[in-house]
């Protein structure tokens, strides 16, 4: 047994009091004699015996009353309590945590996780013992504080779990619990940190960094609380895990290729559903069905759809709902941007076009005939490199190198700060481009691999599918066609240089490099191995090469550096002209019924006006509004992390380190047969056994009282 208040056992010392009150009625007795005292003195001698029984039972009965209240107030209980953790009353000081990640929202058909959740938390709050303080933090990948420090105004605690509101932020219990240790290492008393959540999984990331944590502040208790809900875990989820363009440059009125992640979360395979892709909540302009999708599998579906004008647009994929909603339904947000200007340099062997070392690179990129060109977006340039005029360079989004001339050092020069502020080169050394000439500078600060002189490979294929560098991801879908094809007559050795900064795209069938990238600053340098002339390669008649040339580009453009696909709780930033400094700037939600919120105004930063809006933790698109709420300036969507759709629980003991190997495991907790009296009945069982004593004690020296 152990005292929940143990300073209360000083108490005892009270015992005192009764026996020095018996001892002192011992000594006020008064001695007068009288003519008959020799009859009474007779009487006297014989009670004797029984007075002094008498007194020495009421003895008893006091001091065991005052015992029996002193032994009340120390809150006896069978419960191992360690002493650090006692406090006089019981008192708790608990920090709760309650967990809002879009993973509570599935639903047994009747109330979602996050509703039993809550429910709970309120439960506990209105069952704690008088005297008690409670903070409370909502929990998802990071973590909010209505109630950042434990207080005593539980009304406030209680009233907060009601306005709480499921998110669609994603996991990780590790940063609040490490707030809730925080708030509560230097307080007095029983401290409690108890998290109350559907235990998922994927929240434990940060496992060993928690078990670390805890194993620093022995004296903080985690609980952790998983209403169950019903029928148990969700067995049936099927969730959109991801949604990107698979179209190298969206451009207005022509088909885009959208790929849609598709993943059974579920315990059966589903088929028959439909998916559906809407283009800025209008109605579904593709669709597709899904069948035979095995439990834990995962498809990429391919959808075409066409975007109107340029600006922005907002794509929404949809699934039918089922008991995890927000996994149904992704946005993605795209801008579609006006004609971008290209520069091909090459080198030029006669007055016809296609006399020129660009010629197939030039009709890749923008492959329509004359009169269509004035309105394709990429305005091709074609120069050779003594027209090259370095100080109009900024003005191109990209600039390929095909099999130029020699390129002067002040124009190298000049395209290497280029580069490192945001533009695009791709280089394709050629014929009349010796190798040497890359070796000096800069040509070894800003491309990926050094050249060696031309040579015949043994093997002039490339490597075969699949491919994970995205500019050549598109053909692993056979659909797209292959590279199986594609052949080498004559090529430039690469040997990448030993950065993290360097990646190969391509190889050829030997494991050599073929295609290479490189971040310089801000912009991007590819390289190739050969130049896109029939003389060395077949490349530029085959007919991944239009694809790839635009992958090409749009993986190098020096374009808009806007971020418009965000996390729950990422920041939105924008420039906006200077004449709209200081107006207020307004967001609508992704809700249909949503209006305009003003939430700040375009602020000053480092001399440029910047609008910046902190992302909802509601998953969808939303559009930005500067000065206006007519026409949005600007649009960019919020979405979940994929890994919150991975509803597999975490055990009830995770928090609990597995023995170090060789070490015994740990004994497992055996329930008693029968429950152990609480803290609470033990110390009413005490004080209803003073009362009773107390009312013996008080009869008992009524009737001795009288009989004396």
């Amino acid at each position: 047994m152990q005292f929940l208040a143990p300073a209360a056992l000083a108490g005892l010392a009270a015992l005192s009091l009764p026996v020095i009150i018996h001892l002192l009625n011992k000594f006020r007795v008064r001695e007068v004699r009288w003519a008959a005292m020799r009859f009474l003195q007779v009487a006297a001698q014989k009670n004797e015996r029984r007075v002094r029984m008498e007194d020495l039972i009421l003895l008893i009965l006091r001091c065991l009353v005052l015992a029996l209240i002193v032994f009340a107030f120390a809150r006896p209980t069978f419960d191992k309590v360690d002493r650090a953790d006692l406090v006089a009353g019981d008192p708790l000081t608990v920090m709760v945590l309650l967990d809002q990640s879009a993973s509570m929202g599935a639903s047994d058909g009747i109330e979602t996780r996050f509703a039993a959740a809550r429910d709970a938390a309120l439960a506990f709050l209105e069952g704690l013992p008088s005297g008690s303080a409670a903070g409370l933090l909502l929990v998802h990948d990071g973590f909010a504080s209505p109630v950042a420090r434990p207080t005593r105004d539980l009304a406030l605690v209680r009233r907060s779990v009601e306005l709480a509101r499921l998110t669609d932020r994603g996991t990780d219990f590790e940063p609040a619990l490490r707030a809730a240790v925080e708030a509560l290492r230097n307080l007095p008393g029983r401290r409690e940190i108890h998290l109350f959540t559907d235990n998922q999984l994927v929240g434990w990331r940060e496992l060993e960094r928690v078990r670390e944590l805890l194993r620093g502040a022995p004296e903080v208790q985690v609980v952790i609380s998983a209403p169950s809900l019903g029928d148990g875990p969700v067995t049936a989820n099927l969730a959109i895990t991801n949604l990107r363009l698979d179209t190298a440059v969206p451009i207005a009125g022509q088909p885009i290729r959208v790929l849609v992640e598709v993943t059974n979360g579920g315990a059966m395979p589903v088929g028959g559903v439909r998916l559906a892709l809407a283009v800025n909540g209008e109605p579904a302009s593709a669709d597709a069905v899904i069948n035979d999708l095995a439990p834990g599998g995962t498809r990429h579906v391919p959808l075409l759809v066409r975007l109107p004008e340029t600006g922005f647009h907002t794509l929404t994929a949809s699934l039918p709902t089922d008991r995890l909603a927000f996994d149904n339904r992704r946005t993605l947000a795209v801008q579609v941007a006006p004609a971008r200007e290209v520069l091909v340099v090459e080198a030029r062997r006669g007055p016809s076009a296609w006399q020129g070392s660009g010629h197939f690179l030039a009709a890749a990129l923008a492959p329509v005939d004359a009169e269509a060109a004035a309105r394709h977006y990429l305005n091709i340039t074609r120069v050779t490199a003594a027209e090259l005029d370095a100080s109009r360079l900024s003005e191109y989004a990209v600039i390929f190198l095909a099999g130029a001339d020699p390129i002067a050092p002040a124009q190298a020069a000049a395209l290497a700060a280029y580069v490192r502020e945001g533009g695009g080169l791709v280089v394709m050394p050629g014929e009349p481009t010796p190798a040497e000439l890359f070796s000096d500078a800069p040509w070894p600060d800003i491309l990926p691999a050094s050249l060696s002189t031309p040579l015949e490979p043994a093997r002039g294929g490339v490597e075969p599918a699949p491919y994970n560098h995205p500019l050549l991801t598109l053909w692993n879908d056979p659909a797209a066609g292959n590279l199986a094809a594609l052949r080498f007559a004559r090529v430039f050795p690469l040997a990448p240089f030993d950065s993290p900064e360097v990646q190969v795209a391509l190889r050829f069938a030997d494991g050599s490099p073929a295609v290479l990238e490189r971040s310089v600053g801000r912009g991007r340098v590819v390289l190739f191995a050969a130049p896109p002339v029939p003389a060395w390669t077949n490349l530029p008649l085959h007919p991944a090469f239009v694809p790839l040339m635009h992958r090409v580009f749009a993986a190098s453009a020096r374009g808009s550096a806007l971020r418009l696909n965000l996390a729950p709780g990422e920041v939105f930033q924008a420039p906006v002209p200077i004449e709209q400094l200081n107006r207020d700037v307004f967001v609508r939600g992704p809700a249909t019924d949503a209006r305009p919120v003003a939430v700040g105004s375009v602020e000053l930063v480092e001399a440029r006006a910047m609008l910046r809006v902190r992302a909802s933790a509601q998953a969808g698109r939303h559009s930005v509004y500067v000065g206006q709420i007519e026409r949005p300036d600007f649009i960019f969507a919020v979405q979940t992390p994929a890994e919150e759709s991975d509803l597999r629980i975490a055990p009830p003991n995770v928090l609990v380190a597995p023995p170090a190997a060789g070490a015994e495991a740990a004994p497992a907790f055996v329930a008693p047969s029968a429950p152990f009296l609480t803290a609470k009945q033990l110390w009413m069982i005490a004080l209803a056994a003073a009362a009773f004593l107390s009312c013996a004690e008080l009869l008992l020296a009524l009737r001795t009282s009288r009989s004396r």
